[in-house]
């Protein structure tokens, strides 16, 4: 092929121009599709136009019989990194972040179940899981017969009672009689300052010393272990307990 000079250096800037036009990145069109809805978002990721010099050149010769080698351009789409995650990433991370959230929000109906049965079976209002474990211990116990002395699922005795709790919950040694546990609290409460988990202690059978001790549930009630029905919750605005209390204890 043989060409003027002139014609060689117009076509040496054309090319020039056109190897700088393609150089910059751009995403190639795509064919709209009349009357069809958008499906959902593509996961493919979007590609840029690429300009590189090919291995293979143009020869060409001009009028006066000289010849040049030019240099060949291909052009090549690459893969994007998109600035922005995928849809399908997004989804993947959205449903890690979920499946955390439906756990706790699963542990939270269970424990909101629990504490409705242990309020049934107490028969006290229980809003929040501060004292769950407490609560669970003691309504195990319910029903569990008296027996001077005992210190088992068999039978218990007041001190008995309030030990186990005590060592099983609050991981607590306490001594063995009423009298002593009255003796040794770390502080005294009165009625209106309880809080589940303190000790109320009682003179009964007109008694001057303290022989009789349960544990506080709250509003207003305390369990313990009765000569006449074992373990029982009871109220302390009930007549007898009433008269026969005598102080409230707080070892926690």
């Amino acid at each position: 092929m043989r060409i003027s000079p002139k014609s060689l250096r117009l076509s040496t800037l054309l090319l020039l121009f056109f190897v700088v036009t393609m150089s910059i990145s751009a995403v190639p069109p795509r064919k709209q599709k009349p009357n069809k809805k958008k499906t959902a978002a593509s996961s493919v990721a979007p590609k840029s136009l690429k300009v590189v010099q090919s291995t293979n050149s143009v020869e060409v010769t001009t009028d006066d019989g000289n010849q040049f080698l030019l240099p060949k351009y291909e052009k090549i789409f690459e893969d994007q990194h998109p600035a922005f995650p995928t849809s399908d990433k997004l989804l993947t991370d959205a449903g890690a972040n979920l499946t955390p959230s439906l756990e706790l929000m699963k542990e939270k109906m269970l424990e909101q179940k629990e504490m409705q049965e242990l309020s049934s079976r107490l028969g006290i209002s229980i809003t929040e899981p501060t004292h769950l474990d407490l609560y669970r211990e003691v309504a195990d116990w319910l029903g569990t017969r008296y027996r001077r002395g005992g210190m088992s699922r068999k039978a218990v005795d007041c001190s008995g009672f309030t030990n186990i709790i005590y060592k099983n919950v609050y991981g607590m040694q306490l001594d063995r009689v009423s009298t002593a546990i009255a003796k040794n609290v770390k502080e005294s409460i009165s009625k209106d300052d309880l809080e589940p988990g303190d000790m109320v202690f009682f003179s009964t059978f007109k008694k001057k010393y303290i022989n009789h001790v349960g544990v506080y549930i709250g509003d207003g009630k305390f369990i313990h272990a009765s000569i006449k029905h074992g373990v029982i919750v009871s109220s302390l605005t009930e007549g007898y307990y009433s008269t026969a209390w005598r102080k409230g204890g707080r070892n926690l």
